[in-house]
């Protein structure tokens, strides 16, 4: 099996590193673009809980918002009627979705943030600024993909990958 984009990064490293670390290396990469990365990796044809997860995705009521994400990159939270409710880190500048991410960490089952690692988000991250900003609910029957597992050990890879696609506006309008 060819190895992705997380494989490349991942084994050029030889531990934990900051986040303009993984910036960088995501920069200097041709990356593929987020269909592709779906295609490529470990996915899933429901999105798991306590890891990111990264799907395309057809809004139902499309034509009455002002903007939303193509290819929203997830922490699911919770079950909710036709589907799920995540928080979606595209709607975050990156310094912001660094920050959002440090703050989940507290939330985390273990603090080896690899493959067995699973976040608890329950109590207490509802009241965060960043948290209003990215919650979201998405129907199932409005995936067009299947999810892209991002586990603990690739997440500072993957917030940082241009795969945002927002459709009716830029990322400055948001």
């Amino acid at each position: 099996m060819a190895k992705t984009v997380f494989d490349k990064i991942l084994d050029t490293t030889t531990g934990p590193k900051s986040y303009d670390w993984y910036r960088k290396e995501v920069k200097k990469m041709t990356t593929p673009g987020a269909r592709a990365l779906i295609n490529q990796g470990k996915a899933t044809l429901r999105p798991k809980f306590g890891v990111m997860n990264l799907f395309a995705y057809d809004p139902k009521h499309k034509n009455t918002l002002p903007y939303y994400d193509k290819f929203p990159l997830i922490m699911p939270l919770q079950a909710a009627k036709g589907g799920f409710y995540g928080l979606n880190f595209h709607y975050l500048p990156m310094a912001q979705r660094v920050t959002f991410l440090r703050q989940l960490s507290k939330y985390a089952t273990d603090k080896n943030f690899d493959r067995n690692t699973r976040y608890n988000l329950t109590g207490g991250i509802e009241n965060s600024r960043y948290f209003r900003l990215c919650i979201k609910h998405y129907l199932f029957s409005q995936v067009r993909s299947s999810f892209l597992n991002i586990h603990p050990d690739e997440m500072a890879i993957g917030i940082f990958l241009p795969v945002a696609r927002f459709k009716g506006g830029s990322f400055g309008n948001i």
